[in-house]
């Protein structure tokens, strides 16, 4: 009969099943938690991008402009025609930045909403898998 201590005595086997077990259940419970993290991330790096695409975008039309008017500039004769170029130019950049600042400004409030919408939807369905 084997003595009782030896009974008792853990084996590594036993504890390294143990563990695996206790490590798959915790996994198993943070796997919807960490799906929905990874999906939230990539669509803010997508949306980082496509926001930083329009400011690349809005800043190169900018100096597009400013050439532009430079070149228009340049081209006056008298100080009448120089004021009457400078004021169209002014009218035409407020315009122009007013019209682009609007753009971005619906295209930063569609992304908050689609950040808004993954939260939403992640939550849901990491709630779902937990229930599971």
């Amino acid at each position: 009969m084997p003595s009782k201590s030896a009974e008792t005595e853990p084996t590594l086997t036993s504890f390294e099943e143990q563990t695996k077990a206790v490590w798959t259940a915790w996994m198993n419970m943070q796997r919807p938690m960490f799906s929905m993290m990874t999906e939230i991330n990539g669509r803010l790096i997508d949306q980082a991008l496509r926001l930083n695409d329009a400011w690349i975008g809005f800043f190169g039309r900018q100096i597009e402009h400013e050439i532009v008017a430079s070149q228009r500039l340049m081209k006056c004769r008298t100080v009448n025609e120089f004021m009457s170029t400078y004021q169209d130019i002014l009218r035409k950049a407020q315009a122009d930045v007013q019209s682009e600042l609007t753009e971005i400004s619906r295209l930063n409030q569609s992304l908050a909403g689609e950040t808004v919408d993954a939260v939403r939807a992640g939550l849901n369905e990491a709630a779902q898998e937990l229930r599971h």
